[in-house]
């Protein structure tokens, strides 16, 4: 009779692996709610802190006004200039700020203003930033800014900036290494961004633009993006994740090309994301390259995704995703699909997808008419199949 042992043996890779991508689903579910729980922990414990800083800072400001008015003497005592308001006071001494009028405060604090919207850093940071100007550019000059990882800490906080551009800096440190809310046009450019929690945060934000930076081995996300719209993450190497590494939740009509994404647990996930576009990656050697849950609409194209444990998965209703020209090579698993029918080729003679297991599925099939695709489908489910699969692999210009 055979034991529960030669049962585990007679198993297939695949049975395995999906067995132990059920496990690993329900581990995420679990974990999202955890997630969205430690969220507002965290968001509840930084608003008492701010609202008790805030109270302080109050309270210290009437009795300055209450001593000023009733122990200076009055031939001294200053006249209000009614002409221009007096200068904004810093919130926190453990804060750098630069104000809408351009000033730079602490004075001290070593990041020039060399024109009247240009600011360089002379020497490392270790104090977080918040920027109150529109239309600037901070340059980091490969400078550090570093924080000490308290809870909800913004390494540059960009909190309803429009038009300003972060360059040359490595954020490592804190909470959120840039941390975008209700932005527009901002760029973010050649920074290296490690061992914070989340490298990039952005919410509720638009038409922004992370290009061509580092985001290497962050503790929960590389970058997150939640309810947002045409932002543009290009040519970035995103590595070292043990969790999320490019996170889309709600978020329509983003763009993500030309990134090498590797080593990662989860390469691109979308979650209840539409009409986004993914191409022209490179996704290889992650536990999942791309995962669409609850998605639709999306277009996964020109992109090599190659040995990951699982190449592309789409559950939980992600349905009308449009994925073609795609070289799916040396995976343990190309491709899931579950629950919902998605499209996997643009029609005849553009084509589908390169499966490098193809031959070995479908010994007996043909060249199509010398097009370059072959005669039978590849078939993922009987919901999903690739009707025009290429012969060769696909040409791709990839970062």
């Amino acid at each position: 009779m055979p034991t529960k042992a030669d049962k585990r043996k007679k198993k297939s890779l695949k049975e395995r692996l999906r067995e132990r991508q059920v496990k690993y689903q329900k581990a995420l579910e679990a974990h999202r709610i955890r997630l969205e729980k430690e969220i507002r922990r965290r968001s509840k414990r930084w608003t008492r802190g701010k609202a008790l800083l805030t109270f302080s800072v109050v309270a210290l400001a009437l009795l300055g006004i209450y001593l000023a008015r009733y122990y200076t003497p009055p031939s001294t005592q200053p006249q209000p200039e009614t002409s221009q308001p007096q200068p904004q006071q810093p919130l926190s001494a453990n804060v750098i700020y630069i104000w809408p009028d351009g000033r730079v405060e602490p004075e001290s604090a070593p990041i020039m203003n060399v024109s009247a919207n240009r600011y360089v850093f002379t020497d490392d940071v270790h104090l977080p930033i918040i920027v109150l100007k529109d239309n600037i550019v901070i340059d980091g000059a490969s400078h550090v800014l570093k924080g000490s990882r308290e809870t909800g800490s913004k390494g540059l906080d960009l909190t309803g900036r429009k038009n300003v551009t972060i360059m040359n800096l490595k954020i490592q440190g804190f909470d959120y290494g840039i941390y975008l809310n209700m932005a527009s046009g901002n760029i973010l450019l050649q920074n290296e961004l490690t061992n914070n929690y989340c490298g990039i945060w952005i919410i509720v934000s638009s038409d922004n633009n992370i290009t061509s930076n580092k985001i290497v081995k962050n503790e929960f996300y590389a970058i997150s993006l939640r309810n947002s719209t045409r932002n543009v993450i290009s040519r970035n190497e995103i590595r070292a994740h043990s969790n999320y590494t490019l996170y889309f939740g709600h978020s329509v009509g983003n763009v993500v090309h030309s990134n090498n994404i590797t080593d990662n647990r989860l390469g691109v996930f979308l979650y209840a994301s539409s009409n986004n576009t993914v191409f022209y990656n490179v996704i290889t050697k992650n536990y999942e390259g791309v995962h669409l849950f609850n998605s639709k609409d999306n277009l996964i194209k020109m992109n090599k995704l190659l040995n990951n444990t699982l190449g592309l998965v789409l559950s939980s209703l992600s349905f009308d995703n449009v994925i073609y020209g795609n070289n799916f090579i040396k995976n343990a698993v190309h491709a899931e699909a579950e629950n919902a029918t998605n499209i996997w080729d643009n029609g005849y003679p553009e084509g589908g997808n390169f499966w490098d297991d193809y031959k070995d599925k479908y010994p007996d099939a043909l060249e199509l008419n010398n097009s370059g695709i072959w005669n039978t489908p590849y078939i993922i489910n009987e919901s999903n199949q690739d009707r025009y699969p290429k012969v060769n692999p696909i040409s791709i210009p990839y970062p």
